[in-house]
C-alpha cells in the first residue's frame, strides 16, 4: 500500500472524488454515507483502499442501502443503521432517522450494490495514494 500526501488527499476528497457530498468528517458533511471521522483508526489502509476501488465488494452489511414500501404505499430508501428481527432503522436520503416495524411493511429489500462509485478508473495512482493517506490520517 502506497500512502501519498494527506493534505493533497483532502483536496481529492473534497474536489475530484466528491466524497464530501455523501460522507461526513469531523462534524461536517451529510450523514447519508458512513461517517469517516475515525476511519483511519477503525480500518487498516488495505481495507480503505479496497473500499475506494471496489465499494460493492468491500461493503459492510450494516451499511447496505435498503428500500422499503410502507403499508400505505410510501417508498423509502436509505442507509441501514440498525436492524433486528422486528424493526429496521435507517437514515433516509434527506438525512432523517427513520424506524419501521417490519410487520407493517409491504416490501423490504436490502440492496447488494453500493451506491458509492468505484474510483479505480477515476483516480490516477498519485491521487489514490494521496486520498488513502488522508483517510488513514482520520483518527477521530
Amino acid at each position: 500500500i502506497t500512502l501519498g500526501d494527506a493534505s493533497r488527499g483532502r483536496v481529492v476528497f473534497e474536489g475530484k472524488g466528491d466524497c464530501a457530498r455523501c460522507h461526513r468528517v469531523g462534524g461536517r458533511g451529510p450523514r447519508v454515507a458512513p461517517e469517516l471521522t475515525a476511519i483511519g483508526r477503525m480500518r487498516p489502509p488495505s481495507a480503505i483502499r479496497r473500499s475506494i476501488l471496489d465499494p460493492t465488494g468491500s461493503m459492510r452489511p450494516i451499511n447496505r442501502t435498503v428500500q422499503l414500501v410502507t403499508a400505505d404505499g410510501t417508498q423509502v430508501a436509505g442507509r441501514r443503521l440498525n436492524e433486528d428481527t422486528y424493526t429496521v432503522q435507517l437514515i433516509d436520503e434527506e438525512e432523517r432517522l427513520r424506524s419501521f416495524d417490519k410487520a407493517d411493511l409491504r416490501e423490504f429489500t436490502v440492496l447488494t450494490e453500493s451506491p458509492m462509485p468505484s474510483y479505480a478508473e477515476d483516480l490516477n495512482a498519485q491521487e489514490l495514494a494521496d486520498l488513502l493517506a488522508y483517510l488513514v490520517s482520520l483518527k477521530g
